[in-house]
């Protein structure tokens, strides 16, 4: 008889047994439940729930006004969302460590045979093992709804009362459904499948960090406004969780609280689609898992077991060491004669021999090959496809491509050493060699050493295969040289030493808890918990241990801001890396416990011994993690510099919020620099005038808090007004009267920035060793006259903005921007004498003494406000115009200065001549991403222009410069008013005249470009419920950026063509002729009172402002039915259209035969177009009729963009 058990196997019986089914269904399910992976999966996500219900997750729709509509965190779109963002990122790695380590699991423990060797059918086996781990998938599902039903409604977080509604439970189940279901069966099905096939544990963790790398790095975050429907429709259905299809479909463009708060979620049929795939993928997974597992118990293929991870170790090492020399072994010989000798080696020897052999192992494995792919694959996708201003593409330079990569290899490397590392400790007890390998005299240590060594070099692997990848994408895009210091520096310095304290803590853990899914668990818990406090803004430099997001790339300032951060957060890494490899050595248990040597280890002059010897090991970690939290508590964003702040508030803001202040005729400053060590000292007066008609009793000053030996005088003489927490308080005596004059000086000096931030990011204002930017916009480096209500001021005491009445503009109107009358300056600035320094006005003086450069800058016009930038420029000059930039960085610095140029000319013809004798624009380091155009000095960060693509359709860096030469007119010639709409004066104008400037010198094709651009940021990032007209836009309300910008340039693009552009100019130069050096301050009722004299037609004036300046209207336009017919030689084209939105404007269709431009943006002469002009109002529908001398090929609504709409992108129909 035939005893194997496959042939027992194939006698028995065949058919299933529900019995069998439900003894391993039962059995897997208990075994499963009890494992410590399960209790920290539902543990992180009663967290995950806790944390969200405070509203730090949720839809940013409705009115953020006290008391507004809000989204509901409760409702179905709210908790489809978190659910589309957790299931992908969270339940795929515990999924797939229960589904696909399952089987593996049983072949450890070398239970197959014995298994198999029963009545037990492989579909049996299979099935119930998958569906223990799916039910049980199901089961954490349910604990996570009733986790977010308990903290949303049973007990509910008091401070997020207007963001919960009712209890639904289809809010809940119907998600639940629609998103994690699919993908839950999916992850299961596949991690089994992956788990089943290679017989490799770290290939089960293939598919979950393909997912997150996928949705954080690319799909979920990469949505330009050029990108195609298609292809955007199939990355949706791509995206696994569903999030980026929620997003782009009904979260993207806003559509008001109410909305989300009362609709079911809509799923479109490819949606549906791509969700009946992930299931049916993940059920045919499981077939196939069975398939191929009853080939393997058949003997039809072989089976991979732990005896080829044992050959592969023997080989190995006997490989590395080497043939011995040796001699023939006669019979009879005893093994003394051979002369054999054992040595115990060395901690470096041994730690090499370990080494390569862990080496081998992880190379033998085809995981290591394919995550570096993947890794590979994403980070370079995230980092090649990073957009700047309005979806511009930006250069990939060294340093940008080294930082950008910084957060996705940081994290997909931390997950692969993960795997990898406790891989790595279980091998020994996989392949049964452990008894062997830990009795060998091989030092613990040197085990320790050897297998991370592996791990580094596997590390270092995939770190020079991305920067060889970022060499490749440098050099084929063939603008900017390649240079490896950045690569060293980021990597090197900031990303390895979070590798290895990683690494380490995982070692730890595993040595400690010598339980795989423990340690799978905890690691995965951890980075979840920092990705939380990273994501709630609660982290500091001390918990980030990844610096993620901690950093900014300058080509001009090398990681100067914020480097004794830096240095001391790389320093507690390390220190930790040495502490936990000590405590891993220590609690590494090569033997069996011994309870006795427990008890006696349990005495306290061993645990006194062990803890001081671990504490020697970790003095490092100890003593660079006490001081940076000393420095970040000390620094501006810590709880000192908080204080300072909220005590300068609560003192103040009662008794100045609206006192008077005089007005500034001049400011005398010396300014000296010191940048090495990011001080300043200054010293200068201010000559201040009373324009009130009330006699003025105190002069009110706010210091900078930072500042040192503040010394005042009033009149040329010593002062010491009344300290009320840096807001300084003058009395004159006598009372200054109406018109009087006094003269403030000052002298004091101090740092900045003074200290190191909280958690690193960006800085606006700065002092560092390559660059200077400061300005006069709150007390950096100059008093600020009056009392600066922003100081202080967070979520705990902010308020609602202020509610002006509608005539608020009559009479005189203050500025938003700084006095209500411009002033002279003379400022002198003295520092290095290799920078060089700018300021505004024109330069009379600029000399070198004693290795110190003093530069003098005068106003030889009026100015309203000031800053004072300096660095190690190279300068390129125009027809009055000049860009001071980094001798590097010249790629777009023509393309500048043609912007320089053309917005002189051209905006003094439009608008008011140029009074200035030169204009200006400095470069800073990209430590933040902004540009400001103060008068004459404009200052650019090389993020924003000088490092962006420049195409034949898309002229970013003319676009940005002509937007901040704009303000020379819009903010410094014409001051805006403080209150409602009068930012939109300064900023929605500075739109319009970027928009007319980028037509007079591009062309058609870019004006068009950029207003496409412009109305589809404006489509992303309105808020419906808090927007307000343009007359009643004040900046305080989440989406009001967009609106003052986005909007208030399209607005004012609309009104000129609806007034025509002579008669729109002519009005624009009647306001700035009115409002140059006027003490009133314009706002946009101000504007538009100039301009309405100057239409033909006032009354079509007043409707169009009505609807667009004093409501809010947006217009949706939807083809419907659209046909064409010949008619002789021509062609006859019938269609529909609807206006879905709001709003009534004239609008063009056009019917339209080939491509209009070529690939340099000129009109194509194959280009034929024929249309007629509708005006269909809220909710109705116009037909249209075109006659055609062609046969057309489509239509578009609004060829030339001359209407401002929503969905752009579907007002188009192909025949």
């Amino acid at each position: 008889m035939n005893d194997h058990p496959r042939a027992r196997h194939a006698a028995g019986p065949s058919r299933f047994s529900p019995r069998r089914f439900w003894t391993v269904f039962s059995g897997e399910f208990a075994q499963q439940a009890r494992k410590p992976t399960v209790l920290v999966w539902v543990g992180l996500l009663v967290l995950l729930a806790w944390g969200m219900s405070t509203g730090s997750v949720r839809i940013q729709s409705g009115d953020a006004g006290v008391g507004g509509t809000k989204a509901w965190l409760t409702s179905e779109f709210a908790v489809a969302m978190q659910l589309a963002i957790l299931t992908p990122l969270v339940y795929s790695f515990f999924l797939a460590i229960l589904s696909g380590m399952t089987i593996l699991h049983d072949e450890e423990w070398r239970l197959g045979d014995l298994l198999h060797a029963t009545s037990l059918r492989p579909g049996e086996y299979v099935w119930g093992k998958y569906l223990a781990v799916l039910t049980l998938g199901f089961l954490v599902l349910a604990a996570h709804l009733g986790a977010m039903v308990f903290f949303n409604h049973v007990m509910p977080n008091a401070a997020a009362k207007e963001l919960r509604g009712p209890l639904q439970a289809a809010n809940y189940l119907r998600p639940a459904l629609l998103m994690s279901a699919p993908l839950l069966v999916f992850l299961a099905g596949v991690s089994m499948l992956l788990g089943e096939r290679s017989r490799r544990a770290i290939l089960v963790f293939l598919l979950p960090l393909a997912l997150l790398m996928a949705d954080i790095f690319f799909l979920w975050e990469w949505s330009p406004g050029w990108l195609d429907p298609r292809v955007n429709r199939l990355l949706m259905w791509l995206d696994p969780g569903g999030f980026r299809w929620l997003q782009e479909t009904w979260l993207k463009v806003d559509r008001g609280a109410a909305f989300y708060n009362s609709s079911p979620i809509p799923p479109d049929s490819g949606f549906l689609a791509s969700r009946v795939a992930l299931v049916v993928l993940g059920l045919a997974a499981v077939a196939w898992t069975r398939a191929h597992f009853a080939a393997a118990v058949h003997g039809r293929i072989g089976r991979r077991d732990g005896s080829k991870l044992v050959e592969a170790a023997v080989a190995s090492e006997t490989a590395s060491e080497g043939e011995m020399p040796g001699r023939e072994v006669r019979a009879g010989e005893s093994l003394a004669s051979l002369g054999m000798t054992s040595v115990r080696p060395g901690f470096l020897r041994g730690a090499m021999a370990v080494g390569r052999v862990e080496l081998a192992a992880l190379l033998a494995s085809p995981g290591i090959y394919l995550f570096a792919v993947l890794i590979l694959l994403q980070t370079i996708g995230t980092t090649a496809s990073q957009v700047g201003f309005l979806d511009t593409a930006l250069l990939i330079t060294p340093g940008r491509f080294a930082m950008s990569s910084l957060n996705p290899l940081v994290t997909c490397s931390c997950l692969l050493l993960l795997f990898y590392s406790v891989e790595s400790f279980e091998r020994e007890r996989a392949t049964r060699l452990a008894p062997i390998a830990f009795s060998t005299p091989v030092r613990t240590g040197s085990l320790m050493l050897g297998k991370a060594a592996a791990q580094a070099a596997v590390a270092t692997v995939i770190i020079v295969a991305m920067g060889l990848a970022g060499y490749v994408l440098i050099l084929v895009q063939g603008t900017v040289p390649f240079s490896i210091r950045p690569f060293l520096i980021v990597w090197g310095l900031l990303l390895l030493p979070s590798l290895a304290a990683w690494s380490c803590f995982v070692m730890a853990v595993q040595s400690l808890t010598k339980n795989r899914y423990a340690t799978y668990a905890i690691g995965l818990a951890s980075i979840a918990f920092t990705a939380y406090r990273l994501f709630t803004g609660e982290i500091n430099w001390v918990g980030n241990w990844p610096l993620w997001s901690a950093a900014n790339w300058s080509d001009i300032s090398v990681l100067e801001l914020d480097r004794r951060a830096l240095v001391l957060s790389r320093l507690l890494a390390v220190g930790l890396a040495i502490g936990l490899v000590a405590a891993t050595a220590r609690v590494f248990g090569r033997r069996e416990a011994d309870p006795v040597r427990i008890i006696q280890r349990l005495r306290p002059r061993p645990v006194v011994g062990t803890s001081l010897r671990l504490a020697g090991w970790g003095s490092l970690a100890l003593v660079a993690g006490l001081w940076l939290a000393l420095e970040v508590s000390w620094g501006p964003g810590g709880e000192a510099a908080r204080k300072r702040g909220k005590d300068y508030w609560r003192k103040n803001l009662a008794t100045y919020h609206d006192a008077k202040v005089p007005d500034i005729t001049h400011v005398d400053l010396d300014l000296e620099l010191f940048p090495q060590s990011s001080r300043f000292k200054a010293s200068g007066t201010y000559d201040l005038t009373n324009p009130n008609d009330a006699p003025l009793r105190q002069i009110l000053l706010t210091a900078g808090m930072s500042w040192e030996k503040i010394e005042w005088t009033l009149d040329g003489k010593p002062c010491e007004p009344t300290d009320r927490s840096k807001l300084f308080v003058f009395t004159p005596d006598p009372p200054l009267p109406h018109g009087g004059k006094a003269r403030i000086g000052f002298r004091y000096e101090g740092a900045f920035p003074g200290g190191i931030s909280k958690k690193g990011g960006s800085a606006m204002e700065f002092i560092l060793p390559s660059s200077v930017v400061l300005t006069s916009f709150g007390p950096a480096f100059v008093p600020t006259v009056g009392f600066a209500d922003q100081i202080g001021v967070d979520d705990e005491n902010r308020v609602e903005s202020k509610e002006y009445p509608d005539d608020f503009f009559e009479g005189q109107t203050d500025s938003s921007l700084g006095p209500r009358s411009p002033f002279t300056t003379r400022i002198r600035i003295t520092g290095p004498a290799d920078f060089t320094f700018n300021s505004v006005g024109a330069q009379v003086e600029d000399a070198v003494r004693d290795g110190r450069r003093t530069t003098t800058w005068e106003s030889d016009h009026p100015v309203s406000f000031f800053n004072v930038v300096a660095g190690r420029w190279d300068v390129r000059r125009g027809e009055g115009t000049a860009v001071f930039h980094h001798p590097a960085h010249t790629y777009n610095v023509a393309e500048m200065v043609a912007s320089l140029d053309a917005a002189r000319r051209y905006y003094s013809e439009w608008f008011y001549p140029f009074p200035w004798k030169e204009l200006k624009l400095s470069e800073f380091p990209n430590l933040a991403t902004y540009a400001q155009g103060f008068p004459t000095n404009i200052t650019f960060s090389e993020g924003i222009g000088f490092l962006t693509e420049d195409s034949a359709e898309i002229h970013a860096p003319f676009e940005i410069t002509a937007h901040e030469a704009a303000h020379q007119w819009w903010g410094n010639i014409v001051s805006p008013g403080k209150g409602p709409g009068g930012n939109v004066v300064s900023e929605g104008t500075s739109h319009f005249s970027m928009i007319l400037l980028v037509e007079q010198a591009k062309g058609l094709n870019a004006r068009i470009d950029l207003c496409k651009r412009l109305e589809a940021s404006y489509a992303k990032s309105r808020r419906p419920d808090s927007e307000k007209p343009l007359v009643k836009t004040d900046g305080s309300r989440p989406g009001d950026t967009t609106v003052t910008y986005d909007k208030g340039g399209w607005a004012f693009w609309m009104l000129m063509n609806r007034m025509g552009r002579d008669r729109a100019l002519q009005g624009l130069r009647a306001f700035f002729k009115a409002y140059h050096n006027n003490p009133d301050h314009p706002v946009i009722q101000d504007l538009l009172a100039a301009m309405r004299p100057f239409a033909a037609d006032p009354g079509d004036f007043d409707r169009f402002t009505r609807q667009w300046f004093r409501e809010v209207v947006l217009p949706e336009y939807r083809l419907h039915e659209p046909k064409k017919a010949a008619d002789g030689d021509r062609w006859k084209v019938t269609v529909r259209l609807e206006n879905a939105g709001s709003g009534t404007m004239p609008v063009e269709v056009a019917a339209t035969r080939g491509k209009r431009f070529d690939a340099k943006g000129q009109r194509s002469p194959d280009y034929r177009e024929a249309r007629a002009t509708a005006s269909p109002g809220k909710g109705e529908s116009k037909e249209i009729a075109i006659t055609c001398p062609f046969e057309p090929e489509g239509l578009v609504v609004d060829p030339d963009a001359m209407v401002l709409q929503l969905q752009r992108k579907t007002a188009a129909a192909k025949f």
